[in-house]
């Protein structure tokens, strides 16, 4: 049975043996932590994202092979890509790792926050280059969001129209989400991708109590709050967009934004 005080002990033991392998390593110039143990926010429950850098020529999903089997014994895969892997240990421990050649690296805010394992200088300088960075809120961002919002806006009525029960509850997830990202792109902070809501309802989260409050008031969902809730998501994410566009300096249109909401409703006399 899994006892939470001991993942710390776990976690460290398995970075300790992440660490020595890619220090004997000779394939590997490059090595650091980002995530929680890059910031040093790190909980009973955090990841490893671990980040290596290797030589050219060496194969990226080899050396992922290499790596996984030698630092421990892991339950299962989540997934394995090029250069992407999730690993679930033993001891409950996720690995997230991402193998990087040179010509793949460039300053980002990614790497404001990490803990260098092993350099030959180049994280050091990628570090260095990243402090002044700061999240950048694009047009394409901006309305990617906005139009996945719409377009989930119009597939609510649908479902609600068919009483598929499931679906509307999985669409108003989704909403949500939409709207956080909102809020986050609000704060100059980067969203989460689609479907992860790590970090957004804890201690590291970028929301406010109100926004919290918000997100709990319809958790768990229910369906007699259908019509109130796409009343208050609409006034949320109309006050969310304008304020980025004004801001950011960002193409929105309100009509439009209108139009959306102006031609559907939610209440029972419909």
């Amino acid at each position: 049975m899994l006892v939470d005080s001991n993942l710390p002990v776990e976690r460290d033991k398995l970075q300790n043996r992440f660490a020595r392998l890619v220090k004997e390593d000779s394939d590997i110039i490059g090595a650091y932590y980002s995530g929680s143990i890059g910031d040093k926010t790190e909980d009973y429950y955090s990841d490893i994202n671990a980040r290596i850098i290797l030589k050219p020529g060496i194969l990226l999903e080899e050396k992922q092979r290499e790596i996984i089997s030698a630092i421990g014994d892991f339950l299962f895969v989540e997934l394995f890509d090029y250069n992407h892997s999730i690993i679930h240990y033993a001891t409950f421990i996720k690995l997230d790792l991402m193998v990087y050649t040179l010509e793949m690296l460039e300053p980002s805010i990614e790497y404001k926050y990490i803990e260098i394992i092993k350099d030959d200088g180049t994280l050091t300088d990628l570090h260095r280059l990243s402090q002044s960075m700061n999240y950048v809120v694009t047009q394409e961002v901006f309305d990617v969001v906005l139009n996945q919002y719409y377009a989930d806006y119009f597939n609510l009525y649908r479902a609600w129209r068919r009483n598929e029960r499931n679906h509307i509850e999985s669409i108003i997830l989704s909403i949500k989400q939409h709207l956080v990202s909102m809020w986050y792109l609000s704060k100059g902070a980067k969203p989460n991708e689609s479907d992860d809501w790590r970090q957004y309802e804890g201690d590291k989260s970028h929301l406010s109590h109100l926004e919290k409050e918000f997100l709990l008031s319809y958790t768990p969902f229910d369906i007699e709050e259908l019509e109130n809730f796409t009343r208050e998501i609409s006034i949320l994410m109309l006050e969310a967009s304008e304020k980025i566009a004004v801001y950011d300096g960002l193409h929105f249109s309100r009509p439009n934004f209108m139009k959306v909401h102006d031609r559907i409703s939610f209440s029972e006399e419909v």
